[in-house]
């Protein structure tokens, strides 16, 4: 009688997968802080795809303690209302490590019961409850109105050129490591790059890998490289050296393979999405 293979195919593999282990356990940290982990700036111009700029913020505001957190984004005025609507029609109730977190409870009490009243969306009673909801400041104030630290919550501002979106910009408390720049065209980012101080630039895309221009920019010499479906540009814009990358292709909108905030291409001299991706 044959004996059959440990690795051998059954029904119930195909159609009644179980698994038998629990998933790990991760360990968020509950303490208070004041630092912005590296926080981040979304520009929605209104030419821009509003549908993957709504969907990219709704994600990030779903875990606003983790690195990288999104902290502001400028709308223009015309499209302001259709976009807070499309946001909040993609918030869904936030996990008890964020609605529990203590800068999160202390900044739902300040909207609640502060001095200043100011105006805020929470997501539908049918998607989350009010106390488990992510937060959209719509009032036009900057995170200033917040005791210090991450406040959880998501400051959203309007403007018509891209003036008004350097000042909001500046006004804003994080420092600021990067901006979503969301439009059809490209030329916004270069006007926009070089009215404020920061150094990466993705247009309508999120934190693509690095890898190849990096070198470039550390040297201070201007270079453009296509790569991966990726136009990425090192240049010297404003008396500082930026890095911008934008979509030159059809390639569906994607991340680096490396966790956020944690590629490590540049160190071991290789391209993490290279054995994924073939363009």
């Amino acid at each position: 009688m044959c004996e059959v293979k440990t690795n051998f195919v059954t029904h119930d593999l195909v159609h009644n997968l179980r698994c038998n282990r629990r998933g790990p356990r991760i360990r968020h940290d509950m303490k208070k802080t004041r630092i912005w982990p590296g926080a981040r700036f979304m520009c929605v111009c209104k030419d821009g795809d509003l549908n993957t700029a709504a969907y990219c913020l709704a994600e990030l505001m779903h875990e606003p303690f983790q690195p990288f957190p999104m902290a502001a984004v400028a709308v223009h005025y015309s499209i302001r209302d259709e976009f807070i609507e499309m946001l909040r029609s993609r918030f869904r109730q936030l996990k008890p490590h964020v609605a529990n977190h203590p800068n999160f409870v202390r900044a739902v009490e300040e909207l609640k019961h502060g001095l200043r009243p100011v105006k805020y969306v929470l997501a539908d009673v049918a998607d989350a409850p009010a106390c488990a909801s992510p937060i959209l400041v719509t009032d036009d104030v900057t995170h200033l109105f917040f005791p210090s630290g991450p406040s959880g919550c998501t400051t959203l501002h309007s403007f018509q050129n891209m003036r008004q979106v350097a000042e909001i910009f500046g006004r804003e408390t994080p420092n600021f490591d990067a901006v979503y720049f969301f439009d059809e065209g490209i030329t916004g980012v270069y006007t926009l790059a070089k009215m404020i101080k920061c150094v990466q630039f993705f247009v309508n895309c999120m934190d693509a890998c690095l890898l190849e221009i990096m070198p470039f920019y550390m040297e201070h010499t201007p270079m453009v490289i296509f790569k991966r479906g990726y136009h990425y540009e090192t240049l010297e814009l404003g008396h500082q050296w930026k890095i911008i990358v934008f979509l030159y292709s059809s390639s569906i909108l994607r991340q680096c393979c490396c966790p956020t905030g944690h590629c490590r291409c540049y160190a071991t001299h290789s391209a993490c999405c290279e054995d994924h991706l073939h363009t």
